[in-house]
């Protein structure tokens, strides 16, 4: 209990379940420092990650989309990292923190104007490190990468199944069974899944859901425009939040993320309430 009231470690920290966990990417060539910072990064409640060089870490930033990156400077290609993160668009939301040796080094300047957080010396002290980091997990964030993270599981999955009816069959199938809300479409933009979570923000059966298209769904109040649904679907445009109405005819503000030809002709989005207690408003409408 003592080290949960150390200085700069958050007292209120808990285990929190595997898929809802901060995520953190170390990136560095000292083993022991990796061992010893992942360790205590996940005594704090994070899930952590490692790499030893930079061309692992970009590909780890892109696969398992982190809440914050932290790097130490004296790898060779840690500027690499950062820059790689943050010229992304998919990325460049991810908070990075160079560890440096002194803030008045000629790197920190650099490290600034690519959007990092240079930190010197006195706080690489692992829990005054934690401290440092915590403060830039930022909430909205968290939650549109989290959609983002089950759609990529989506697609890898995807890849075993085989690019015809019978494995949009099995896709399907597997949307039914999601807590999470998450729906494909056709190209015409005609529902075929719905997830158990997808039935529980919006108010609608599953049925019901089947039966219409995107814009009759609501998806955003008024007409959408199948231009705009197709921007949403390629990821051309990136809403970050958006709005769905509800069956009880109420707009709920939701993080929203999309993932275009997961098999060929579908295309499947999630979307999470930005305010939980809509989820609740949603499961006492549902079947009125």
């Amino acid at each position: 209990m003592q080290r949960r009231e150390e200085r700069n470690r958050r007292q209120n920290d808990r285990r929190a379940p595997l898929g809802d966990q901060r995520r953190v990417l170390l990136v560095g060539a000292d083993e022991d420092w990796r061992l010893l910072t992942a360790y205590l990064f996940e005594d704090a409640g994070y899930r952590a990650y490692a790499a030893s060089d930079g061309d692992l870490a970009v590909r780890f930033v892109t696969r398992v989309l982190p809440d914050v990156v932290v790097v130490q400077i004296d790898a060779a290609d840690g500027l690499d990292v950062l820059m790689a993160v943050s010229e992304d668009e998919s990325t460049a939301d991810i908070p990075v923190v160079v560890l440096m040796k002194s803030l008045e080094s000629a790197d920190a300047p650099r490290v600034r104007a690519l959007g990092g957080v240079p930190l010197a010396p006195d706080v690489t002290d692992i829990n005054a490190l934690v401290g440092e980091v915590d403060p830039l997990v930022v909430v909205a964030a968290r939650g549109r990468r989290a959609l983002k993270r089950r759609l990529l599981d989506l697609q890898e999955l995807a890849r075993f199944y085989r690019p015809d009816a019978e494995g949009t069959v099995q896709l399907r199938r597997l949307i039914d069974q999601l807590q999470v809300a998450i729906f494909a479409v056709n190209e015409q933009g005609h529902c075929i899944a719905a997830s158990k979570g997808l039935t529980t923000l919006t108010g609608y059966s599953r049925l019901q859901l089947l039966s219409r298209s995107v814009f009759e769904i609501g998806f955003v109040p008024g007409h959408v425009s199948d231009a705009r649904w197709r921007r949403f679907l390629m990821n051309r445009q990136s809403p970050g939040m958006t709005t769905i109405t509800t069956r009880a005819g109420e707009d709920v503000a939701v993080h929203a993320a999309s993932v275009t030809e997961i098999l060929p002709g579908v295309h499947v989005a999630a979307f999470a309430a930005a305010d939980p207690r809509a989820a609740r408003e949603g499961t006492r409408n549902e079947g009125r």
